[in-house]
């Protein structure tokens, strides 16, 4: 039991970590859209580079932050019957939807990883005048689709224990303490 907590935790941290660190690339994003808006509008020199830029940092900020999402159990769901039934019976409901996520993520890691590995060979760059290369940014669905399966994991783990014990294996408080 001792390895499955530490698999959890370390789980949990590695996407607390990453969810913290591109949580940050909000603000290179906020000065490249200000720089872009003043050169535009104020010295009418707009540049043409700086709209794709921020789209990598959000793009990049949205896939990576998604699994850090899961974590803190930040998604949209519906709360009027999740909220309203026992622990168990709400695990147990959900080991049936988590069905659904690994298919989604699986797929979603499987294709994604096929077009990076594409992008990467062709040294892909942008269709725009700037023509930046977007391999990297590809290179982060794959990633990001393995983040939230590992984080996915965790939950699968936490909800089967609840199905079987009644209990939950690693507490809300504690896991509060731990990446909160």
């Amino acid at each position: 039991m001792r390895r499955v907590k530490f698999f959890i935790r370390l789980v949990d941290n590695l996407n607390d970590l990453t969810g913290k660190i591109v949580a940050l690339f909000i603000i290179p994003m906020i000065f490249i859209l200000v720089y872009e808006v003043f050169m535009r509008y104020v010295l009418n020199a707009p540049t043409i580079w700086a709209h794709e830029t921020a789209e990598f940092f959000y793009g990049t900020h949205f896939m990576l932050g998604g699994a850090y999402c899961l974590r803190w159990q930040a998604h949209v769901h519906i709360e009027i019957l999740h909220d309203r039934i026992p622990l168990r019976a709400r695990a147990i409901l959900d080991l049936f939807t988590w069905v659904l996520f690994y298919l989604y993520c699986g797929c979603l890691m499987w294709e994604s990883g096929h077009a990076a590995l594409v992008s990467v060979a062709r040294m892909q760059l942008s269709h725009t005048v700037w023509a930046p290369p977007i391999w990297p940014i590809k290179l982060t669905i794959p990633l990001a689709a393995g983040l939230i399966l590992l984080q996915g994991l965790t939950k699968t783990i936490g909800d089967l224990y609840i199905a079987i014990t009644g209990r939950e294996l690693i507490s809300k408080a504690e896991r509060l303490r731990e990446g909160g």
